[in-house]
């Protein structure tokens, strides 16, 4: 029996190795025996799994899209940008290959997926697997038409005055907004409430509950009490200070440049003034630089001073 060369062998093994490689299974990323919706704080598992059953998932890895660095970033390996994904753990258990994340945040939305690089060099890549986490955070209350930021929990308004209250969230999707007054039956689905010339009987508590559009379960609210008080006792910086930003920007401006002005005048004239007053404190020079000696016709005269004796130096 002619025996096969050894060259024959290796080359064959070697065939075999690249048709397996080349064959090797499609990975496939999904959730592990989860369905949405997916919350804060709660947890989420997923798998990551080849149409090959049995195959070695020892090369295969999962990574998540960053749309800042619009790069997939690798969870398995230990990197620098590895560390902005510090509360996901990936794990090989039992063959299966899993990535977990116990205490699921905001910045934990977005796509993952699952890839490998065989012997060839060529990668193969899963489906991205799009993770939502659904949230609503604290409500704001505004008003609009004013250079203020948020409000308190109080308001206090002239009578007459047109006022609109702004209300906003922040939520995974936009909420859902509803107004109230306290003590009344009415409700105004909207993200806005306007008074228009607000009267002493419109003071009362108003609340603005946002609600996530798909789970009832995240709703929020925020409250303010609205004070109205007579025009002619009522006095706030908004009735001296336009509200337009045009306006605003110019009513701060304009004392700014003043006050430079000011200072500038200030910084010129009192060098001026401290040179004139050293310059007038200097003794007069007697223009006298000659030493007198006893004898000399120099000496001061009597007249002057009443000592017989000249100076001498």
């Amino acid at each position: 029996m002619a025996q096969f060369p050894r060259a024959g062998w290796l080359l064959a093994a070697a065939l075999a190795v690249t048709l397996r490689t080349a064959l090797a299974g499609v990975p496939i990323i999904r959730l592990s025996a989860q369905d949405g919706p997916f919350l804060e704080d709660s947890n989420v598992t997923m798998e990551c799994l080849t149409d090959e059953e049995g195959e070695d998932l020892s090369e295969f890895f999962f990574q998540k899209y960053s749309k800042w660095l619009h790069a997939w970033i690798t969870l398995d390996s230990e990197s620098q940008l590895r560390c902005w994904f510090y509360d996901v753990t990936v794990s090989h258990e039992d063959g299966r290959l899993l990535l977990n994340i116990a205490n699921l945040q905001a910045w934990h939305t977005g796509p993952y997926r699952c890839a490998s690089n065989n012997a060839t060099g060529n990668a193969s890549v899963s489906e991205a697997q799009d993770l939502q986490v659904e949230y609503l955070h604290n409500v704001f209350l505004s008003q609009s038409n004013t250079w203020c930021g948020t409000m308190g929990e109080t308001l206090t308004m002239a009578e007459g005055a047109n006022l609109e209250l702004l209300c906003s969230a922040d939520a995974s999707k936009d909420p859902i907004y509803e107004w109230s007054r306290e003590g009344d039956d009415w409700i105004v689905v909207s993200s806005s409430l306007t008074l228009p010339k607000v009267s002493r009987e419109q003071a009362g508590t108003y609340t603005c509950k946002a609600q996530h559009p798909d789970l009832p379960q995240l709703t929020k609210s925020k409250s303010v009490q609205l004070f109205v008080k007579s025009s002619e006792r009522f006095f706030t910086l908004e009735s001296v200070l336009p509200q337009s930003t045009p306006m605003l920007a110019l009513a701060v401006a304009v004392p700014a440049a003043l006050l430079l002005l000011v200072v500038l005048g200030f910084a010129v004239l009192i060098p001026r003034y401290r040179a004139a007053a050293k310059k007038k404190g200097v003794p007069e020079d007697s223009g006298q630089r000659t030493p007198i000696y006893k004898g000399s016709l120099e000496s001061v005269p009597s007249v002057v001073v009443g000592d017989t004796h000249p100076l001498v130096m």
